[in-house]
């Protein structure tokens, strides 16, 4: 799944926060630390996004994306899912 698409799934479900999850595909160690999380719902409250549209092309949230979380998403790796910038390892779950 793409991030975009991620984040609007997201915001969709938790309209008044996360309640300390994270996005699908992000690492949730620097989703919270970094608190990315509010960064991101200032961000959608200042641009006054409309999170239920079907038009994900605007062209802040993949400028958003590309800048502050695509460095935290986790990458596939042999051991498990691996976020490059904090070097956590997140195992699947048997």
């Amino acid at each position: 799944m793409k991030l975009e698409e991620s984040l609007k799934n997201f915001l969709v479900k938790h309209k008044h926060g996360s309640h300390g999850e994270s996005p699908e595909g992000l690492c949730p160690n620097c989703w919270g630390t970094q608190e990315y999380e509010g960064k991101f719902y200032e961000a959608v409250r200042n641009w006054d996004a409309d999170v239920k549209t079907k038009d994900i092309d605007a062209g802040w949230i993949r400028d958003y994306v590309k800048k502050h979380l695509f460095p935290i998403s986790l990458k596939q790796q042999e051991e498990g899912k691996v976020c490059e910038n904090c070097k956590v390892i997140y195992k699947e779950k048997k």
